[in-house]
């Protein structure tokens, strides 16, 4: 018995590596594996890039929809929303804007169903080419994607530009007839 006792301290320590090698990660499997995690890497990052490209967009749309159809529900008031075009400026944006967020405080005078659109929306005017913008054209609102040029209401797309409401002037008038 004694003799297997002495046997068992002197035996060598079990090899873990699948090379035959001392135990541990050797040099060549951390650069394959570092290699492979980078390649993944990419792959993810490129990934996610084109999805919150194509998110970006579709929000772009859907804001742009729910101002239009605001324009539709305020016409089926028999009102016509009287704001020109300025090309030069985001103030007729926002004039059209304020006229779809109006709400009389005199219920007797209030349109039925207003306020059309949001009234805690207040973006801000841009002319970047390089960001999303809503233009108002004379009678609806377009959409101007990155790349092309126009000024108009800025898309934000972390929500910050819906804040409190706007607070109206107590002689606000439409321009509606």
């Amino acid at each position: 018995m004694r003799f297997l006792l002495d046997r068992a301290k002197r035996a060598p320590a079990p090899r873990f590596s699948w090379c035959g090698g001392a135990g541990g990660f050797s040099m060549t499997e951390l650069v394959i594996v570092i290699s492979i995690m980078g390649v993944l890497a990419t792959i993810t990052v490129a990934s996610f890039n084109q999805f919150l490209g194509g998110s970006k967009d579709a929000l772009a749309k859907e804001r742009q929809e729910s101002l239009n159809q605001a324009v539709h529900r305020y016409a089926q008031t028999d009102k016509e929303l009287l704001v020109q075009d300025i090309s030069s400026s985001a103030a007729d944006e926002t004039r059209a804007l304020r006229r779809l967020q109006y709400r009389n405080p005199n219920e007797d005078l209030a349109l039925v169903g207003s306020p059309y659109f949001d009234p805690r929306y207040n973006p801000v005017g841009s002319s970047s080419d390089s960001t999303y913008r809503l233009r108002w054209t004379g009678t609806l609102f377009e959409l101007l994607k990155p790349g092309k040029s126009g000024t108009g209401l800025l898309m934000n797309f972390e929500g910050t530009d819906f804040t409190t409401p706007f607070a109206f002037p107590p002689d606000f008038d439409t321009d509606g007839r």
